[in-house]
């Protein structure tokens, strides 16, 4: 078959277009084309992939969602239908609205299911590619079985039409590993999050939680992983002692300051999945989080939960396994094993499977 891929909405490197390249990473040679379309940004970090996948970078004299959205909808059903194109498989729910030779990706339902997620123009605008990914697309994929039912009975979609491929650990040699173990720049203990400062992340519970432990513990310090918005900018101008807001970094920084930290705490009030809980898992790292589905679905008996709607309880989780070093060994040992349960070499066999099953198809 002849494969297109779809990375031009992508301008950063975050969960989707983590998910987009371990896929890609894990692609085997076939008889199948295999063409990325990307912009210039997207395109950066697309890298190390099979030799055999081809890239086609679009240049942008300015790279806009604007200019973007246009290209996707104008544009590029033309290249795939005079290419010949037999499918296009888009990792998010962006994608050409009314070229039906694809497979979209719907992570989670929080745009159409969480009142804070976006403004009054992202609502329409989700609310547009869902309607189209729902009415002209051959299948949607999610990453969790609670997304797949999010998505049935919250967003009407069937349920024979919807697909789980998994996110999955990064695939670290053992070499890297002891890299990012023995590297370390800060010398106090710290704990660490990773994620942006949406509502739903509920970063401010974990605040409060810290200062509960600071007072006992004024050595440990709280890395905070996440994009510089003006969320997070609220965040850090509340000048609690103690807490290192990094930005954003590249992907080997973060499994850097993961490999040293005491451990993850990951407070969202809602997610798709929990990518992070793997990454740390992978590192051996013992995993605390937010007693949700997602979380209980990705992290397995691996990791200690909390409630999330009580600060108190993540202060008491957190103390509890820094007084306790035999039980985080215990999670560190378990966490490492529930991460097998995961690869991008599986994930990337399920979605060829997809894709082979809507051979010898028309466009509509």
């Amino acid at each position: 078959m002849k494969i297109a891929i779809n990375a031009l909405p992508y301008t950063s490197y975050q969960g989707i277009e983590n998910f987009l390249v371990g896929l890609l990473r894990a692609w085997p040679k076939s008889e199948d084309i295999i063409t990325v379309f990307a912009n210039e940004k997207s395109a950066a970090f697309l890298t190390d992939l099979p030799p055999y996948i081809k890239i086609e970078i679009k240049k942008f004299t300015k790279t806009t969602r604007l200019r973007l959205f246009y290209y996707q909808q104008f544009v590029l059903p033309q290249i795939l239908k005079k290419e010949k194109f037999d499918i296009i498989f888009c990792p998010s729910l962006e994608s050409s609205w009314l070229f039906s030779k694809k497979i979209v990706t719907i992570h989670d339902a929080a745009p159409f299911v969480l009142e804070n997620e976006n403004s009054f123009i992202g609502k329409i605008y989700w609310q547009s590619c869902l309607f189209f990914a729902k009415h002209f697309s051959l299948g949607i994929v999610t990453v969790s079985e609670f997304s797949r039912q999010e998505l049935i009975t919250s967003l009407g979609i069937k349920a024979e039409k919807i697909k789980i491929i998994y996110n999955a650990p990064p695939i670290l040699s053992a070499a890297n590993i002891q890299n990012y173990t023995e590297i370390k720049k800060i010398t106090n203990p710290y704990i660490i999050t990773v994620g942006n400062a949406r509502p739903r992340k509920n970063l401010d519970a974990l605040l409060s939680a810290y200062q509960q432990i600071s007072t006992k513990r004024p050595d440990y310090k709280l890395l905070i992983i996440g994009k510089m918005d003006k969320e997070m900018e609220k965040l850090k101008a509340k000048n609690i002692p103690g807490i290192i807001f990094t930005g954003f970094i590249d992907e080997k920084e973060k499994y850097r300051l993961l490999a040293g930290a005491k451990l993850l705490v990951l407070p969202s009030l809602y997610e798709g999945f929990g990518v992070p809980i793997l990454e740390a898992q992978n590192l051996k790292i013992p995993v605390i989080c937010t007693d949700i589905t997602a979380f209980r679905e990705a992290a397995g008996a691996a990791a200690l939960f909390f409630d999330k709607n009580k600060a108190t309880d993540i202060a008491n989780k957190i103390e509890n396994l820094l007084d306790n070093p035999a039980l985080a060994e215990e999670l560190s040992v378990k966490g490492k094993i529930n991460t097998q349960r995961f690869s991008w070499t599986d994930s990337n066999a399920r979605l060829i499977t997809l894709i082979h099953q809507h051979e010898n198809i028309t466009d509509k």
